[in-house]
């Protein structure tokens, strides 16, 4: 039971006993918290790269593009979730223009998306700790590693990302077939449309590959 400092029960020498054991509860609580504030700072992929700096650069630097990438994709993974349509429009027909922007930024932005590496790009390993005992079996110290998940997680969501991506691209595409050339042309010119029908596809394309990339580039 913890009490706190100032509560009073005198029962001979009982209240010396209960101030004591307030102190020591109060600082086991603070040394689990940082405890466990230290374990939650450790990136298991960091752990496991310990000796190469390049590549600990590198995915720093894939980390930062994962992050900005998810920052845009949650936009419309949280307008979709609270989208109501009016008849049949569809998400992906309201929300073209954003999702087409989204895909091209990959496809033909500054950054080569194809080379980022599978494990980069999602969460392939988490943090384990090895614990050091004394001679009673009492915990003195614990040295973290990166333990490998048998089934990976979506972690900085970056691979969950470009499928988000692909998937609402192929949805525009899937609408503009089904309702004609023209049909994202301001003026219904069947040629202006088709034109955008076949950028679309091979931005689909694009991504399909890159995506591809990604899942089977294990290198470290």
């Amino acid at each position: 039971m913890t009490y706190e400092s100032g509560f009073k029960l005198i029962l001979g020498n009982k209240f010396f006993i209960f101030y004591t054991m307030n102190d020591v509860t109060q600082e086991d609580d603070k040394s689990k918290k940082q405890s466990t504030d230290e374990e939650m700072s450790f990136d298991a992929v960091d752990l496991m790269l310990e000796g190469n700096l390049q590549a600990q650069i590198n995915y720093s630097m894939v980390k930062g593009i994962a992050s900005a990438l998810d920052e845009k994709a949650q936009i419309l993974i949280q307008a979709e979730e609270s989208f109501e349509p009016q008849e049949d429009e569809t998400f992906a027909q309201v929300a073209m223009p954003e999702i087409e922007a989204m895909a091209q930024a990959v496809t033909e932005g500054c950054v080569n998306f194809s080379k980022i590496r599978f494990w980069e790009a999602c969460e392939t390993a988490e943090v384990a700790w090895e614990e050091s005992k004394d001679l009673e079996g009492k915990v003195i110290g614990k040295m973290p590693y990166g333990n490998p998940l048998e089934k990976p997680r979506e972690g900085n969501r970056l691979l969950a990302n470009l499928k988000q991506i692909e998937d609402w691209l192929r949805e525009v595409h899937s609408l503009h077939e089904k309702n004609g050339m023209g049909w994202v042309s301001p003026y219904g010119c069947p040629e202006d449309g088709q034109q955008a029908y076949d950028n679309r596809l091979i931005c689909i394309n694009k991504i399909a590959n890159i995506i591809s990339s990604v899942e089977k580039n294990f290198d470290f």
